[in-house]
């Protein structure tokens, strides 16, 4: 059951992203990385990740794929007939992506996992010690709990990596108003 439901979830992701590639209206584009971004959720939640899955949810589908959706209807002619959707370096791409996938596909096959083994099962039997235990009363809260304070440590850097994405959807945001405007001053 759990892998017909892997395959049911990978399947999605799969086409969803293909079509997200090539349909050729700009806004069903990003309708369908939408649907990608919740597969991608969907893959967290089977994997035991629940925070992520939750995570992935609001960041990417709920504020990326918005914000790339109001900036789609407020560019101008991007939905013109008249507007070209492919470029020229169609070859360059598919050889690009060809090899990432070969890349990734002998990354996998070299990984430690066994091929009928969950990985979280996996990732605690490779590094004992390093996962963390859960709560007294078997849920998992004490991770999330402890994950806040650990990625805004000082010392780890990741705080300025937050505020530096905020400003940067924040300029993207204010961009796309400025070139929507319809009179020249």
């Amino acid at each position: 059951m759990t892998t017909t439901l892997f395959y049911v979830i990978s399947g999605v992701l799969a086409a969803s992203a293909f079509l997200a590639l090539t349909v050729r209206n700009l806004f069903h584009c990003a309708l369908f990385l939408a649907l990608a971004m919740f597969g991608v959720s969907g893959i967290f939640l089977y994997l035991g990740s629940e925070f992520l899955a939750a995570v992935q949810v609001l960041i990417y589908v709920g504020a990326v794929t918005v914000l790339m959706i109001f900036g789609i209807m407020l560019t101008r002619n991007v939905m013109d007939d008249k507007t070209r959707v492919m470029n020229r370096q169609v070859f360059l791409a598919v050889l690009a992506a060809l090899a990432v996938t070969g890349i990734v596909f002998l990354a996998v096959g070299k990984s430690p996992f066994a091929a009928g083994d969950h990985p979280s099962a996996a990732m605690s039997a490779l590094a004992p010690g390093t996962a963390q235990t859960p709560a007294p009363d078997g849920s998992r809260l004490s991770e999330v709990y402890s994950l806040g304070p650990e990625l805004l440590k000082p010392e780890r850097g990741f705080a300025f990596a937050f505020e530096f994405v905020s400003i940067l959807l924040l300029s993207a945001l204010v961009g796309s108003i400025v070139i929507a405007r319809k009179d020249p001053s």
